[in-house]
């Protein structure tokens, strides 16, 4: 699988479409002896990953790391010969590749970990209005009890983890990466499990998703800010400089480094 590894050290990233990501999503996976990782990255997990964290330990263990982000896909751009660049539709968020595989309707079991009891609910109601071979069972963010349609297997949530295909986890950066890496000894190592911020809220109708258009522009951040600015002000206004900030510090430290004469010792 191609990869792209972005410039300054920001780590790596896999220019997958949609489809791309359902296909190997579906596809049949090796035993690696632990559950198959897609991660994803936006300004804001980068600028998290620079620190020893949850964010960077997940996102170095990803099998896959998908272009969340304009910011993202224009490093992926910049650092990729002209023929090879990755375009708009390599640039996608959790719910353009889950909203494909919804679409697919797949024999799979989907366990989603996320989100309040209404939006657990209202997420496993449009995901199984719409499908019929897709299994999903709900787990709400808060009491992590079971929540939409009830199902024979009352279990819970651990047992379900250990048999779910696919495990989409959407508490939040960087708490759900934490979740995550807590409760990998749970999932089954043939299943696929995804970091997927709030998308669950978009499908249940609780936050309203910004137009397309403005997310290939590289707007879609003004449309966020404008609906949620007390949650997204110091996000979308402050982070990227000091993502900025830090690279340039790094930047000159390494220069530094590389120029320092080398230490004489009496021997």
């Amino acid at each position: 699988m191609r990869s792209i590894d972005l410039p300054w050290g920001l780590g790596r990233v896999s220019p997958l479409s949609a489809q791309d990501t359902c296909d190997w999503i579906m596809a049949p996976k090796q035993d690696a002896g632990s559950p198959h990782i897609l991660g994803n990255v936006n300004l804001h997990a980068l600028h998290l990953a620079l620190h020893d964290g949850p964010v960077r330990t997940l996102t170095g263990l990803s099998d896959v790391v998908l272009i969340d982000g304009w910011p993202v896909l224009q490093l992926a751009r910049l650092v990729s010969p002209p023929g090879s660049r990755p375009g708009a539709r390599e640039r996608i968020g959790s719910t353009d590749w889950l909203e494909e595989l919804i679409a697919r309707d797949p024999e799979m079991r989907v366990v989603a970990v996320g989100g309040t009891p209404e939006t657990a609910e209202r997420m496993a109601a449009f995901a199984l209005d719409r499908t019929t071979s897709l299994q999903w069972r709900a787990f709400d963010g808060y009491e992590f009890r079971e929540r939409g349609v009830p199902h024979d297997d009352e279990t819970g949530l651990m047992a379900a983890l250990g048999r779910a295909d696919l495990v989409l986890v959407g508490l939040g950066m960087p708490t759900q990466e934490a979740w995550i890496l807590e409760n990998l000894e749970h999932m089954s190592s043939s299943a696929v499990v995804a970091n997927v911020g709030g998308c669950f809220d978009y499908f249940a109708g609780t936050q309203k998703l910004a137009p397309r258009w403005m997310g290939r522009l590289g707007l879609e951040w003004v449309f966020r800010l404008v609906h949620s600015p007390r949650r997204l002000a110091g996000r979308y206004l402050i982070e990227p400089w000091s993502l900025a900030g830090r690279l340039v510090n790094r930047r000159i430290r390494n220069g530094a480094e590389r120029g320092a004469p080398e230490r004489v010792t009496n021997g």
